[in-house]
């Protein structure tokens, strides 16, 4: 009993300390923002923070962590019933609209997730094979056509997401319902070619 209370309180904390971190990234930006500043924030000694994170950058890791754990379930169970094109995009969209509020701190994470030196490298590798997985999917059921490379298909979703985080301009003023109308715009254009 005991075990499982103190169990608990390592996850609450542990998820304080990362939202007390993303708001102040959001407010201050990374570079401004000190460790002693997310305590404060989180309502946690410095020891404790350091006991869960051992500088800012292992923040970053747990929240590309906590960010991959939310998309997976909002796949396994809000999209479990739809067809493999309609999972794939609102999936996508999901992905973008969920970056929306923290846009700067899912910028830094997108390119270290691209630094072979970082901590983060790859740590967008499940969400790819998650996308790849499904867009198979849509291969097998026939709505992409199979002689079309599963992994170019991939490129094409994954070039609109690294687009949308980058590229579009004003994106924190974008409701989720611009960002679903914008992604299947410009997925209705890039895809004529793959659907059957």
């Amino acid at each position: 009993m005991a075990e499982s209370r103190r169990a608990a309180n390592k996850i609450k904390c542990r998820t304080k300390i990362l939202k007390a971190s993303r708001r102040l990234f959001k407010a201050n930006g990374f570079e401004n923002t000190m460790i002693e500043d997310v305590a404060a924030k989180a309502e946690v000694s410095k020891a404790t923070l350091y006991n869960y994170f051992p500088n800012k950058e292992s923040l970053l890791v747990g929240t590309a962590e906590d960010e991959t754990e939310v998309f997976f379930t909002y796949v396994e169970k809000e999209l479990a019933n739809e067809d493999a094109d309609s999972k794939i995009r609102k999936a996508l969209v999901f992905l973008v609209s969920d970056s929306i509020p923290f846009i700067g701190v899912s910028r830094r994470i997108l390119y270290l997730n691209s630094c072979k030196t970082s901590p983060l490298y790859k740590k967008g590798e499940p969400v790819r094979q998650l996308f790849l997985q499904m867009i198979r999917q849509a291969q097998q059921e026939e709505i992409f056509r199979q002689e079309v490379e599963a992994e170019d298909i991939l490129d094409l979703f994954m070039g609109v997401y690294l687009n949308s985080q980058f590229q579009w301009e004003r994106m924190e003023s974008y409701s989720k319902e611009r960002c679903e109308e914008k992604i299947n715009h410009i997925l209705d254009l890039a895809l004529t070619g793959i659907y059957r």
